[in-house]
């Protein structure tokens, strides 16, 4: 699930390649579809896991169950270079007709012009903006133009191991009995730590990649005044010291007491094998542990620790790339599968997603899913990292300056000091 991106999107940019491919941002308004031949859509997916045989389910009944006479072919690619081809396929006009592509992207996508403005072709296919989630679907906007279908939102949330925590006195009625505050969060897992096994880890986080960027990301952004790197034009950076030293220390001080051990490198197998109590990990692996065998585990909101709730995240959409001769009848089939896909939220909310589509993540068919209850109206508390065209490189620096605190490389003053130096050079790069 985690995905390591490519930049080519942004080099390309950079270099001019928008102007060669022409402005393709408003395809033409076009009719119901007419012809009689079905209409093949390519569809492009990143997933790994539960996630593609929850995809492979939709597209296979959709074909089955469409009257439009659309046929869809669906190729899943690698995640570790998905945009790298995706975006070297737009550029040689080899996109597909559809492909998912992260809500954190569109920085660098839409000025690009690598994918379409679809307000009109979203009119003719029937979608209703206001069915959509509004914190998700402001995601794939700028201004008043919308550049894909919302398929989910997903975050980070506490798993946890209920006989690890019963056997610390910290379950108990079905609830899981953590304090509020620093101060809570902190005793909560001393208390762990007292009582289960050393090879057992409090909490499971790597200290490599970019799950610890999350960590810090969630506590920063719960701080008032917290979670931005930049000034509103986004061209120099702009950090809440005070508040990003808070929770940084926080963060830090987790590692320096082993509860999170250090050298984890495989989290998710640590707690599926019960060498974790807790795991901080998003909500996307809630399928792949609910198929481990004798795996008693519950899940939980990550906790609202200083000012107000929130929790690392991002968006699964569905957008349209760009080609430099557009075929209007495509662009509207393509429009109205990723229509279908997102009004059947509930199915692809199997994998742990919470579907953008609002009935979908109320629906009986959603909620009566394990656990999905649990964390459903934490979609409105996503703390998604801010939209920069840069911001996926800064994001890489940022764990590169983690990683020097976790392994004493640094002091959390440190690496403030030159914090945003190191920000202002990445923006003017």
């Amino acid at each position: 699930m985690i995905i390591i991106i490519g930049i080519l999107g942004y080099s390309l940019y950079r270099s001019g390649i928008s102007s060669f491919i022409g402005d393709r941002s408003h395809p033409q308004s076009v009719a119901n579809l007419s012809t009689t031949d079905p209409i093949q859509i390519s569809f492009w997916t990143p997933f790994s896991g539960g996630d593609i045989s929850f995809m492979n389910e939709l597209v296979q009944r959709y074909n089955q169950e469409n009257t439009d006479h659309i046929v869809v072919t669906m190729k899943n690619n690698k995640s570790d270079d998905y945009y790298t081809k995706l975006s070297t396929a737009i550029v040689t006009e080899e996109a597909p007709d559809v492909a998912i592509i992260h809500a954190s992207m569109f920085a660098q996508y839409i000025p690009a012009d690598f994918i379409q403005n679809v307000n009109t072709v979203a009119s003719q296919a029937g979608v209703n903006w206001q069915d959509f989630n509004p914190s998700i679907l402001a995601r794939t906007m700028m201004q008043t133009n919308h550049y894909a279908i919302p398929l989910d939102t997903h975050f980070s949330v506490l798993y946890y191991n209920k006989k690890w925590l019963a056997k610390a006195g910290l379950y108990r009625d079905g609830q899981v009995q953590i304090q509020p505050g620093e101060k809570g969060f902190v005793d909560f897992l001393q208390t762990l730590q007292k009582h289960i096994p050393q090879d057992v880890a409090p909490l499971a986080v790597p200290n490599v990649r970019i799950d610890s960027l999350w960590l810090w990301w969630s506590l920063y952004a719960q701080i008032e005044g917290g979670g931005q790197l930049y000034t509103a034009d986004g061209q120099r950076a702009a950090v809440d010291m005070p508040a990003a030293k808070r929770s940084l220390e926080l963060v830090t001080s987790l590692y320096e007491q082993q509860l999170i051990p250090p050298n984890i490198n495989d989290a998710s197998n640590e707690f599926a094998q019960g060498k974790a109590a807790m795991l901080f990990l998003g909500v996307w692996s809630i399928g792949s542990f609910e198929k481990v065998p004798d795996l008693d585990f519950g899940v939980m909101p990550f906790p609202q620790i200083y000012d107000h709730a929130g929790s690392w995240g991002d968006a699964h959409t569905l957008a349209f790339p760009t080609h430099h001769e557009q075929d209007p009848e495509k662009v509207l089939a393509a429009v109205k599968f990723a229509h279908w896909l997102a009004k059947h939220g509930a199915v692809w909310g199997e994998a742990g997603h919470v579907p953008a589509v609002q009935s979908e993540a109320l629906s009986q068919a959603y909620l009566s899913l394990p656990l999905r209850k649990e964390y459903v109206d934490e979609a409105n508390h996503v703390e998604y990292f801010p939209s920069n065209p840069k911001q996926i490189m800064i994001s890489d620096a940022l764990i590169n300056e983690l990683e020097k605190i976790w392994y004493g490389k640094q002091s959390v003053d440190q690496m403030l000091d030159h914090l945003e130096p190191l920000i202002n050079q990445i923006l003017k790069e």
